[in-house]
């Protein structure tokens, strides 16, 4: 499938609110033990909306690198790399305590539920990634394109015709 800029955009937001949210919010039910919890679901929330927009503002870049493909196609293989490069980008940068709305702990003040800067942060953020981007990568890969047939062959664009 050859994506146009406006098929990208629109697909990312597409699997962000369909498959993202949906699965954040089943992990964090899991993670709170079976309850819902405001001060652990916003933290994975705002990781899942910050990888999201970080995404946005690459995909710009993204098509100019299928324009230099002989092909001008842009590969699933691409895709799976590049999402993990933009969680470990959202990861590292959160870490490092830039990203103001992704809580870590601060010196003399009580350490937050979800603390980004903390040595378990990676093994539960790789977690919490790995349960969006799997059924985001399979829905990708296969019932998004038996649904909307018409999306795999206008650039990645919902409802053009």
């Amino acid at each position: 499938m050859i994506l146009t800029l406006a098929g990208r955009l629109q697909t990312r937001l597409f699997l962000f609110l369909f498959i993202g949210v949906p699965v954040t919010l089943a992990f964090v039910f899991i993670l709170a033990g079976w309850k819902w919890d405001y001060d652990i679901a916003m933290p994975f929330l705002l990781f899942l909306v910050t990888i999201t927009g970080l995404g946005l503002l690459l995909d710009p870049i993204y098509i100019f690198i299928q324009t230099t493909r002989w092909d001008r196609d842009w590969p699933f293989a691409y895709q799976f790399f590049f999402s993990w490069v933009e969680f470990g980008i959202v990861f590292a940068v959160a870490r490092a305590g830039l990203i103001p709305w992704l809580p870590v702990s601060v010196e003399g003040q009580s350490a937050p539920l979800v603390d980004f800067s903390s040595t378990t942060a990676i093994g539960l953020a790789t977690l919490h990634f790995t349960c969006v981007f799997i059924p985001s990568f399979l829905a990708l890969l296969g019932p998004m394109q038996a649904i909307f047939v018409r999306w795999r062959f206008k650039g990645g664009q919902f409802g053009k015709l």
